[in-house]
């Protein structure tokens, strides 16, 4: 639904990312840099729901590795706060800049959270 160029909306062809990412490395980044890395790479919707959960880094790490994923489905890096992973009916919905753009997928494993976003491209371009 993106062009991956420009990040104008299209229609056409599908394109996958995945990303996986150590949850330990999420909780060093939070505990060594607090609200400045929050700040940076979640945005206050998903802060707000990490907070006072039991499993905190692990939510924000299956966060990070979806806008990994989305970044590289689009094949270049994106400001993190255009990304937004929102909820629908307990699902992940992604979102760029405000519009659904994709589908994503987010799994946890004890030290792992990966994630796969499927993004639809303009397959003429």
């Amino acid at each position: 639904m993106f062009n991956v160029a420009d990040g104008s909306p299209v229609r056409g062809g599908d394109v996958v990312g995945i990303d996986i990412v150590e949850i330990a490395r999420i909780a060093g980044a939070v505990e060594r840099h607090g609200e400045r890395f929050l700040r940076k790479v979640f945005t206050d919707v998903e802060i707000t729901w990490a907070q006072g959960l039991r499993r905190e880094y692990e939510f924000l790490a299956g966060r990070f590795a979806a806008k990994e994923a989305f970044m590289k489905a689009m094949g270049r890096r994106l400001p993190w706060q255009e990304i937004e992973i929102d909820r629908d009916q307990g699902r992940p919905l992604l979102r760029f800049r405000g519009e659904t753009c994709g589908e994503v997928s987010i799994s946890h494993e004890r030290a792992y959270a990966v994630a796969v976003v499927v993004v639809a491209v303009n397959s003429e371009q």
